[in-house]
This record gives structure tokens, C-alpha cells and sequence, in this order.
């Protein structure tokens, strides 16, 4: 083979490992990961060009600024901006919670890795931390789009996640 042939090789070759590499991560998740289930709360999505599809939010997206730790809301004080964080769960009657936010990886225990956005009080009057996992669209079969619209804005919905090292990937969902 001559040289040229060789860099059409490399330059065909390049693209393809490079797409191959993107898939790993998932793929590894989904083989390996821990099962969670997480809580969705009421929401009423409206995009006619997606086809059939349910948003998704989460009670573990809005978390109590007691359960953050100090570090984290002194960095949104001083720098603000969205930042990385971990947020340790815990199963409670089947659906796993928020305990605790911090800046740094935790050792053990079923963990989120999210994007803190901002603290802000809800609509009682508590002070919330937004936290986004990612997890928002879950694409359905053609047709089922209105039962589940339905589910959703009364917050019947769990999803059903696979978590490995803090990387989630939204796996199925279904109601209570």
C-alpha cells in the first residue's frame, strides 16, 4: 500500500473511532450501571414538531438548601454561573431522594452527577437549589404521546435511570 493510501485510510478511520469512543460511556452505563428511579413532578410539554414525547422534571431537581453543603452556595455567592455538582440519593419507599449537594465526588453510596444553575425560594417561601440532570425528553411510541402528557401533569411518572458514577441515562419510564 502506498502512502497515499495509507492517509485515506487514516483519514476515513479517524471519524469512525472517534464516533465509536462517543458510545462507550453509554453503552458501559447501561451494562453496568445501578438501577434509580426518580420522581417526576407535574409538567405540560407542547412541541408539535418532536413527534410523540414526554418533558420530564424532577422533585430531585429542586432541592432544599439545608441538604447543600456550605462550599457549594459559597461558590454560587462568589462566582455564580452553573457548576458541576454531586448529589448523593438515597431510596426512600421505592423512589431514590436528594441528601446531600457537594462539590466533591462522594466515596460510596448512589450519587447524580448535575449542573447547579442557582438557590432561589420556591413558591412556599424555602429556599430551593435548581439542579439539572439532563434527563429532560423521553421519546414514545407513536400514538402514546397524550396518555402519558396526561400522567405527567398530575406527577404520575417514575423514571427508571441507570447510574454509573454519577453518569445517568434515562432508561424507561412508567407510572405508579
Amino acid at each position: 500500500m502506498n502512502k497515499r493510501a495509507k492517509q485515506l485510510v487514516l483519514a476515513c478511520c479517524v471519524p469512525v473511532l472517534i464516533l465509536l469512543g462517543m458510545c462507550v460511556k453509554p453503552l458501559y452505563t447501561l451494562l453496568t450501571g445501578e438501577e434509580m428511579i426518580l420522581q417526576t413532578k407535574p409538567l405540560d410539554p407542547s412541541d408539535v414538531f418532536r413527534g410523540d414525547y414526554v418533558t420530564l422534571k424532577y422533585e430531585a431537581e429542586e432541592v432544599p438548601k439545608k441538604l447543600v453543603e456550605q462550599s457549594v452556595v459559597t461558590r454560587l455567592q462568589d462566582r455564580g454561573g452553573e457548576f458541576e455538582v454531586y448529589v448523593l440519593m438515597e431510596k426512600k419507599n421505592g423512589v431514590h431522594t436528594p441528601i446531600k449537594v457537594t462539590l466533591t465526588k462522594p466515596d460510596k453510596g448512589e450519587f447524580l452527577n448535575g449542573t447547579i444553575s442557582y438557590i432561589d425560594k420556591d413558591n412556599q417561601g424555602q429556599e430551593i437549589a435548581f439542579i439539572s440532570y439532563n434527563l429532560d425528553n423521553y421519546y414514545l411510541e407513536d400514538n402514546t404521546g397524550t396518555e402519558w402528557e396526561k400522567a405527567s401533569a398530575k406527577g404520575e411518572i417514575l423514571a427508571k435511570l441507570k447510574v454509573n458514577n454519577g453518569y445517568a441515562i434515562l432508561t424507561d419510564i412508567f407510572t405508579k
